[in-house]
């Protein structure tokens, strides 16, 4: 049969790389027995309260479209937590729900892009920023937070990087990959830069009730009446809510506005049943995060242990939870390193190359695995780093 001439498909995402996270995640897919450490997912179910409230949303057939905001009850209650825990002051009416921390994060980036506009991006960074400019039309211009200052962000090289046509800094504190929190000092050079400049300062806060150590600082709170600053949220971390998805964020009204028309056009409203289940979250016992908190501090502290017994060892994470860990000595590039490791000694792990090119030497340790996966797989990657430095290169 003769092959027919299809019309073209749009060149950004055409030609757009997948995922380096999901790239190696699919590999493990297919490997039997595969110790995955490589995707941010928590091992611990969502909290029995917010089930039941989803369950019950179904049998009081609450399956039908809301605002695409969100419902306004939902937006009442993130009001308050947004106040409580993140000391940001908003109202429903500026919170728009979106399709997780993802959904509402690209919706943002519809909302205030346009073609050849430059973003201001972290290295290392989440990758679906850079799998977001393919459709944008935006330029990613990257500033780098290197591993000699504990994956914190350069300023004076973010700042050498903003020219006439940049538009947006993304800053994500605490980070993903790193899981670097920065000090309120650099949060508030953020603000400056956003002002100095008028850019939009999006602060990606996905994992704000994730904090290992210290305390963590909101963009929002620094410069409270600022309508260049945006925050995003979600559900999927601190409540291991992540095939709910729901996000959100928050920020000025006219934002907002044009953030919603973006989510009409491609999601209508999230699901009914998963907003409801979210009040649940919020209204419900919260001891169930601190014991997810809890578990990933004490997988952090065994994780450095072991990284730092293997020479391997790059910076501690303060949130989040994911540690990076040096590979270099392996002779292999990270993908590589991944590919090798998990056709090898069954582990998956990040390649640092998936957030960028900074980590290019590393890779990420997903935290949210069980202690007995995380000391079997970590000490898998310490002994194929061993071997790999003795033959002189990984084979």
């Amino acid at each position: 049969m003769a092959k027919i001439a299809l019309p073209s498909l749009a060149d950004g995402p055409a030609e757009a790389a997948h995922s380096g996270i999901r790239e190696i995640a699919n590999e493990a897919l297919r490997t039997p027995g595969a110790i995955r450490l490589d995707v941010g997912q928590p091992d611990f179910p969502t909290p029995q309260h917010v089930k039941d409230a989803g369950k019950r949303a179904i049998d009081e057939n609450k399956t039908f479209y809301t605002h695409t905001q969100g419902l306004f009850s939902l937006r009442e209650k993130l009001v308050d937590k947004l106040a409580r825990v993140n000391g940001i002051k908003t109202t429903p009416e500026r919170i728009a729900c979106g399709p997780g921390g993802v959904g509402a994060i690209a919706a943002v980036l519809a909302a205030v892009l346009e073609h050849g506009d430059e973003i201001l991006l972290p290295d290392p960074g989440w990758p679906n920023y850079r799998m977001m400019l393919a459709w944008t039309g935006a330029r990613g211009v990257f500033y780098p937070c290197p591993p000699e200052i504990d994956f914190q962000p350069d300023l004076d090289a973010l700042e050498a990087l903003i020219t006439p046509r940049s538009k947006v800094i993304v800053v994500n504190s605490p980070n993903n990959p790193t899981g670097a929190v920065y000090p309120r000092e650099t949060m508030v050079a953020f603000v400056e830069l956003a002002q100095k400049h008028n850019l939009w300062l999006i602060s990606d806060e996905c994992y704000d009730q994730i904090v290992l150590d210290g305390s963590w600082t909101s963009a929002a709170t620094i410069a409270p009446d600022d309508p260049r600053i945006v925050s995003a949220f979600t559900f999927s971390k601190t409540y291991a809510m992540t095939g709910w998805r729901l996000g959100y964020v928050t920020g000025s009204t006219e934002l907002i506005d044009t953030t919603t028309k973006v989510l009409e056009s491609n999601s209508s409203c999230v699901s009914t049943i998963s907003q409801v289940a979210a009040e649940a979250a919020l209204d419900g016992p919260q001891n169930c995060v601190t014991e997810m908190v809890d578990a990933y501090r004490r997988r952090r502290n065994l994780v450095v242990d072991l990284l730092k017994e293997a020479g391997l060892f790059l910076a501690e994470p303060s949130g989040a939870f994911y540690c990076m860990a040096d590979i270099s000595p392996s002779g292999l590039g990270s993908r590589d390193f991944a590919f090798a490791l998990l056709r090898g000694r069954g582990v998956s792990v990040a390649p640092g190359t998936a957030f960028g090119k900074v980590a290019g030497g590393a890779v990420r340790i997903s935290l949210a695995s069980s202690d007995q996966d995380l000391r079997e797989g970590v000490g898998r990657l310490a002994e194929f780093v061993l071997r790999g430095t003795k033959q002189g290169a990984v084979v």
